[in-house]
C-alpha cells in the first residue's frame, strides 16, 4: 500500500509498504480521507520528537475493512472516524471519565508504538513506526478500536476526517470544555482550521460576538464570508485594545480561545478577557512553552484552562457533532477546502505551512453520495 513516511528530519517520501493486519481489539480501515494536521508538519520539522521511519497522519475516515480478535463495536464496512483520543479504561483518568486525558493516551501518542508496546507496519523485514497508533496517510490503517468511532451511513467522510483531532478539538473547546453561553462575547485567536471550529462551535451555541484575530487577512475574510466570526482583527501591537473596543463596557470578552500556542498569545487573551472570564489554551507550538500570569488576573476570578482534543469523549460527540452538521446547525463541512492525493506530500505540507488554505485533506476516495 502506499504510505507517507518521514524517514528524517525534512525527509518525507510515499513509499510501497506492507498492508498492516489487525491484532487482539484492533481495526483495520480502508481510508478515504486523513486530515493535514501543523502537528504532521510538527514532526517533519523537527518539533515533536517522533522515532522514525515513521508513517505520519492521524486525522483518518474510512471504513472498516477487518476486524482483530476481540472486536464487537464495529463490523467490516462500518464508516467510522479514527479519533486521536484512544482511552485505556484503565487508568485513574479514564475511570473518572476524562477520556482526553488518559495516561496511557500521552505515553503512547509520540512513542511510535501501539498500546501492546509492538509495532504494525513494515516494508520488507524493516518496521516502521505508528504515529499516534494510527498512522493514516496510507491507503490502510490498524488502529484500536477504543479510538474507532461509528458515524452514520449517509455522512461524507471526506469531510469528517478533522473530527478525528483539529475540528473536534475546536468545537469541543466551544462546546464541551468551555461551552459558550447563549449572548456571550467570545475571541478566537487563530483563524485556521482548529480557530474556524472554534467559531462555528461558538455560534452553534448562540455566540452573540465571536471575534476572529489572526495575522493572515486571508484568513479573516475566509472566517467572515463563512459567518464563522462576526468580527475580525489583525493581530499585532494592538491587539487587546482592538478586542476590549468591540466588548460591552470595554470590559473584555467572555472567553478568550487561543488556538495558536505561541509565545506571549495566552497573556494577550488574559488581558482581553472581562473579570471572571476564561482563557483556554488550545494550540501549542512547541512543547516546553512558558507563560506569565499575572496574580492579580486571577484574584480578579479569571480562569485560565485548557483543553486536549477538545475533551470530548468520541463516542458520544463526534455522532452529536456529525447529527448537527447533517442538519445545517454545525457546519463544520465547508472547513476543508482542499484536498490532494499523497502523491503531492510536498505541496500539501508546503501551502499548509504557508496559509494557502483552512484545512487540507489527503483524498484516497470518495464516500458514496
Amino acid at each position: 500500500m502506499r504510505a507517507v513516511v518521514c524517514t528524517d528530519l525534512n525527509e518525507v517520501s510515499v513509499q510501497d509498504i506492507d498492508i498492516p493486519e489487525p491484532r487482539a481489539r484492533e481495526v483495520r480501515i480502508r481510508i478515504v480521507a486523513a486530515g493535514l494536521c501543523h502537528t504532521d508538519l510538527s514532526v517533519v520539522r523537527g518539533n515533536f520528537d517522533v522515532p522514525k521511519p515513521v508513517v505520519l497522519g492521524h486525522e483518518g475516515c474510512g471504513y472498516v475493512d477487518k476486524v482483530g480478535p476481540g472486536v464487537w463495536e464495529v463490523a467490516p464496512g462500518d464508516p467510522v472516524v479514527c479519533s486521536i483520543i484512544m482511552p485505556c479504561h484503565a487508568c485513574p483518568q479514564c475511570d473518572r471519565g476524562a477520556f482526553s486525558i488518559c495516561d496511557q493516551w500521552f505515553e503512547i501518542a509520540f512513542s511510535g508504538i501501539m498500546p501492546d508496546g509492538t509495532t504494525r507496519l513494515r516494508r520488507d523485514d524493516s518496521d516502521i513506526n505508528s504515529f499516534f497508533s494510527q498512522s493514516s496517510f496510507a491507503e490502510y490503517a490498524v488502529v484500536p478500536v477504543s479510538a474507532v468511532v461509528k458515524v452514520r451511513q449517509d455522512a461524507p467522510l471526506e469531510k469528517l476526517a478533522g473530527l478525528a483531532c483539529g475540528i473536534s478539538t475546536g468545537l469541543g473547546a466551544a462546546m464541551v470544555r468551555a461551552p459558550v453561553q447563549p449572548g456571550a462575547t467570545v475571541a478566537v485567536l487563530g483563524a485556521g482550521g482548529v480557530g474556524v471550529a472554534t467559531m462555528i462551535g461558538a455560534r452553534a451555541k448562540k455566540a452573540l460576538r465571536v471575534i476572529a484575530i489572526d495575522l493572515v487577512p486571508t484568513k479573516l475574510d475566509h472566517a467572515l464570508r463563512t459567518g464563522a466570526a462576526t468580527d475580525a482583527i489583525v493581530a499585532g501591537a494592538n491587539t487587546v485594545e482592538d478586542v476590549l473596543r468591540l466588548t460591552p463596557g470595554g470590559k473584555g470578552v467572555d472567553i478568550f480561545y487561543d488556538a495558536v500556542g505561541a509565545a506571549t498569545t495566552i497573556e494577550t487573551g488574559i488581558a482581553a478577557t472581562r473579570a471572571g472570564g476564561t482563557i483556554v489554551a488550545i494550540g501549542i507550538m512547541e512543547n516546553d512553552l512558558e507563560y506569565t500570569v499575572p496574580l492579580r488576573g486571577l484574584i480578579n476570578e479569571k480562569i485560565i484552562t485548557g483543553t486536549n482534543g477538545g475533551s470530548i469523549v468520541p463516542r458520544r460527540d463526534i455522532p452529536r457533532f456529525v447529527d448537527l452538521m447533517m442538519a445545517g446547525e454545525l457546519p463544520f463541512d465547508a472547513i476543508t477546502d482542499r484536498y490532494y492525493d499523497i502523491s503531492q506530500v510536498a505541496e500539501a505540507f508546503d501551502d499548509l505551512e504557508q496559509h494557502r488554505m483552512t484545512r487540507g485533506a489527503f483524498r484516497f476516495e470518495s464516500s458514496p453520495s
